[in-house]
């Protein structure tokens, strides 16, 4: 859609917008919009803070991955107010449950008979994603160090951090639709590749709760090394350096063929999920790129 700017006075630029966008959004004369700059980017919308986006989920299983899935996204893509129906009330105790200790900002604030409506009591900035985004770095070595400790024989706890990873994740990601952060869809590509490198590693501690590795050299010197393109990664995105993107993915490929050999001295499980790690971070390094280049 292209509109032609019409000078008014002197040096005032003026546009029309269209009858179709003023009219579902219940503007006329007088009304106020929000105009945010993006880079070369002018966006206008209405005032955010008058704007309640809700949505109903019907939930048609009782099966808990997709009742998180469903209500999880809701609340990453920016939702205000979600009504939950479900057939069996013992859902209701997870959805408790997923509120409470994953999708920070939300509250249950009413529940009747197979129904409960949950609603967000809590502003997000942009400012704020800066820090949550940190703690969701630290977590992630934290989950390199538990891994360490387990292969060295000790037992750490580990789901806080694993619980605090999800919530940091889905708090981001939401912040990123509602305040329509820069390169948002890169964003987003790259937080999932980041999590999901980091839910390798959390797969290897649930595997190494129940199997002790005997003299683990060869896991450790692996892990050490998926911990490097970690750091890489982590120091690429803060540094706003594009050449340390090149230099992880150069990493990559060079330790995927030394790795491939560890599977077959080593625990093969445990080289796995460290394989699929240093996957992850070298795929996040794909939208870091486009982030910087922008």
């Amino acid at each position: 859609m292209r509109r032609k700017l019409v000078k008014q006075g002197t040096a005032t630029m003026m546009i029309s917008l269209p009858t179709k966008w003023v009219k579902e959004n219940s503007l006329g004369k007088g009304s106020e919009v929000e105009l945010t700059e993006r880079d070369n980017l002018l966006v206008i919308s209405k005032d955010p803070e008058k704007i309640k986006r809700e949505v109903t989920i019907n939930l048609t299983t009782p099966i808990r991955t997709a009742v998180r899935t469903l209500i999880t996204n809701a609340y990453r893509t920016g939702y205000d107010k979600v009504t939950v129906n479900f057939k069996e009330k013992h859902i209701y105790n997870f959805i408790k449950e997923l509120v409470d200790e994953q999708l920070l900002g939300y509250e249950i604030i009413k529940k009747e008979g197979n129904s409960c409506v949950i609603e967000n009591i809590a502003s997000l900035t942009e400012e704020q994603f800066d820090n949550i985004f940190a703690k969701l770095w630290m977590n992630i070595e934290e989950t390199f160090e538990y891994v360490e400790q387990y292969l060295r024989g000790e037992k750490p706890e580990f789901e806080k951090t694993q619980n605090k990873t999800k919530e940091f994740d889905n708090l981001c990601r939401r912040i990123i639709f509602k305040e329509n952060l820069p390169n948002s869809e890169l964003n987003i590509d790259f937080h999932s590749d980041l999590v999901h490198a980091q839910r390798e590693l959390y797969l290897l501690l649930t595997y190494l709760e129940n199997h002790k590795i005997k003299n683990p050299k060869t896991e450790l010197e692996v892990l050490f090394e998926a911990k490097k393109s970690f750091g890489m990664l982590k120091k690429a995105y803060y540094e706003k350096d594009i050449v340390l993107v090149e230099q992880l993915i150069q990493f990559q490929q060079e330790h995927y063929k030394i790795f491939y050999k560890d599977l077959e001295k080593a625990n093969p499980i445990v080289i796995h999920h460290l394989m699929n790690a240093l996957r992850g971070f070298y795929l996040g390094a794909s939208p870091l790129a486009g982030m910087l280049m922008n």
